[in-house]
């Protein structure tokens, strides 16, 4: 049982790392595109006086923003997946926390296995609450975030927990 907490407790803890690079991932994607949209709006670019010499092209530029606008929730999470993911993210910071506490409870004998095995999958079975929210939201999973979330997450467990000084 000991080895089966410490897994779900460092994959928790690279659930949480890899969740926080990923809303950054995603809002920084979302910032360009309100960007690049406003720039390209009457209100930007194509509100410029030279436009007025080539239609066809501001209507292709037009036309293109609007496309790209009706298809950006394929392409860019909306606000409400982003709220999500925050929702996902103290899901797994409050799971890893009772985590952690079983562990050292478990660790320091202050519980037995069979107790421990208990507390284990009662709070195992509530991240069944999360897991269809997670399998909507999480739609790509880009492996250079996935290695700098294993990196964050190795570097927090050698300091926290192999660090004896």
């Amino acid at each position: 049982m000991r080895n089966r907490i410490w897994s779900e407790l460092t994959q928790s803890k690279h659930n949480i790392e890899y969740i926080c690079l990923y809303i950054d991932h995603q809002n920084l994607k979302l910032k360009i595109f309100n960007i690049f949209t406003l720039l390209f709006s009457s209100a930007g670019i194509m509100g410029w006086k030279f436009w007025d010499y080539m239609p066809v092209i501001a209507c292709i530029i037009i036309a293109i923003v609007s496309l790209l606008k009706l298809i950006q929730p394929h392409l860019i999470p909306t606000e409400k997946e982003i709220k999500d993911l925050d929702s996902i993210h103290n899901f797994y910071e409050d799971y890893y926390n009772k985590l952690e506490k079983l562990w050292y409870t478990f660790e320091n004998e202050i519980i037995n296995e069979e107790k421990a095995t208990k507390e284990f999958y009662y709070i195992k079975k509530t991240e069944l609450t999360i897991n269809s929210l997670v399998n909507n939201v999480l739609k790509s999973k880009p492996k250079k975030l996935i290695n700098k979330a294993k990196e964050s997450s190795d570097s927090y467990f050698e300091q926290t927990f192999y660090n004896k000084q």
